[in-house]
């Protein structure tokens, strides 16, 4: 049974974070200061309880469940807890799981996404200078999307795409997230329906804008952002994009001020008022009548392989600082946001999520996210002693390090302890990406899994159906 404990939010969330100092099973606990949680935590005002689960440590349960890949369970986070209690000298807790579900449900989602933007944006502000690009921070956008537990509260939220019929889809979610081309880290995201008016990854980008983004830095995406729009937004904060062109966007390098060849600098100008893309005129008027833009083309040549195109659009107007080369090749690291992606959809699971609840599901999110942060700081950490790039190592194989390391970290104490650290970084450190240009391998895989018929209709009808 639950008592309240007397005193302020912030005595009774550092409590529980004194006694968790003593603990090494639970992941990550060294990365998250006791400082960081408990401010984060006070600022929701929750009335903490003397529980085996206080937020502190359900936020680490839910970091040790979903980085555990295909045994993301609840039952792997309580067994944790319970291992973690035993190894402290206190009595065991129930392997039972209703309390845990219970304590995640009660943890605000505020309380994870804001550990995650402040894991991802400080370690950004640490990134050394010589890591920047020409000196200054890159933030890369993209968008995907995951899908989740086919309920009817997902469905209404997040709804199913068209073309699957009703039983037989999967409630589907777009994000947008804006990562650090220098350390990999998330700095935002944003969660949103992919059905319905305004629900597009423009309109979700968007949102992000203003929190995402600081004077000095560069926006680097693909072609669905180039837009008259959002990169004069964009510069009227102070940040200058590198964007893809769109295809319909037409270019005539016989015009504008000439910078060299398939380089020059035109004029555009503001579109027409049109009610379907602004919120309202007020809006639309905000924006200046015209913005000089840089459009640089060039030519991809590599030995044995098909000649390439490449067409940007850019605000960093100065060849002489910023070279037509220099810009396809920041352009070309923008694939690193499609790794990221994939990182964090299958090394961590969330391509699928397989929560009950729209709240539970976004929760969930920002846990994967959070612990994707952990790990990419790890990974900084390893890259800064051996003086080489975070881009350069390998995400999936320093989780796998990260978890096989976490066995010993347990038990080990003092001196040890820091040995141990110091090997893991020295592990992660060579775990290093391969360097393959213009690999090429078919989509498909050589072993065949057992195969089962898709389902048709729903589930309670097919079931029905069965003999007895």
């Amino acid at each position: 049974m639950a008592h309240s404990i007397n005193g302020s939010v912030t005595g009774q969330v550092q409590l529980a974070l004194q006694e968790l100092e003593k603990s090494k099973g639970l992941p990550f606990k060294e990365l998250l200061s006791k400082e960081l949680v408990a401010e984060v935590v006070a600022s929701f005002e929750l009335v903490v309880r003397e529980r085996i689960y206080p937020p502190a440590v359900t936020l680490w349960a839910l970091l040790s469940q979903v980085t555990a890949g295909k045994n993301a369970t609840c039952d792997k986070a309580v067994s944790r807890v319970l291992f973690d209690r035993v190894q402290q000298g206190k009595y065991a807790c129930s392997a039972d799981t209703s309390s845990y579900c219970s304590a995640r449900d009660r943890l605000p989602e505020g309380v994870v996404s804001q550990l995650t933007r402040r894991t991802g944006r400080d370690l950004d502000k640490k990134a050394p200078t010589e890591w920047l690009w020409h000196g200054r921070p890159v933030k890369i956008a993209d968008g995907s999307t995951f899908t989740m537990a086919d309920t009817p509260e997902n469905q209404e939220e997040y709804p199913q795409s068209k073309n699957q019929k009703a039983g037989l889809g999967f409630p589907i979610a777009r994000i947008v997230i804006v990562l650090s081309l220098t350390v990999g880290t998330v700095l935002e995201c944003a969660i949103g329906a992919c059905r319905g008016k305004k629900t597009g990854e423009q309109t979700l980008f968007r949102t992000l804008m203003e929190d995402a983004f600081e004077a000095g830095d560069i926006a680097l995406a693909d072609c669905l952002y180039d837009c008259f729009r959002d990169i004069a937004t964009l510069k009227m904060r102070g940040v200058d994009v590198v964007f893809g062109k769109k295809q319909s966007r037409n270019v005539d390098f016989r015009t504008g001020k000439r910078l060299g060849p398939g380089d020059h600098v035109v004029v555009w100008e503001k579109p027409k008022y049109d009610k379907n893309r602004f919120d309202s005129k007020e809006q639309w008027e905000k924006l200046p009548a015209r913005i000089e833009i840089r459009e640089v083309r060039i030519t991809v040549r590599r030995k044995g392989h098909r000649s390439r195109t490449v067409t940007i659009v850019t605000t960093l107007l100065d060849n002489k600082q910023y070279s037509a080369k220099d810009l396809t090749d920041l352009f070309g690291m923008r694939w690193h946001c499609e790794l990221d992606l994939r990182s964090i959809k299958r090394t961590l699971g969330m391509h699928h999520v397989p929560c009950k609840s729209p709240e539970m599901v976004r929760k969930e999110v920002w846990a994967r996210l959070l612990a994707y942060n952990l790990i990419r700081v790890r990974m900084a950490q390893a890259a800064a002693l051996h003086g080489i790039r975070p881009r350069t190592l390998s995400f999936a194989s320093a989780t796998n390090l990260i978890e096989e390391f976490a066995q010993a970290l347990r038990h080990a104490r003092g001196s040890e302890l820091a040995r141990l650290e110091g090997e893991l970084l020295k592990a992660i450190a060579q775990c290093r990406v391969g360097n393959r240009p213009g690999r090429k391998e078919p989509r498909a895989v050589k072993k065949r899994d057992q195969k089962h018929p898709l389902l048709t209709k729903p589930r309670d009808q097919a079931r029905k159906g069965l003999k007895a």
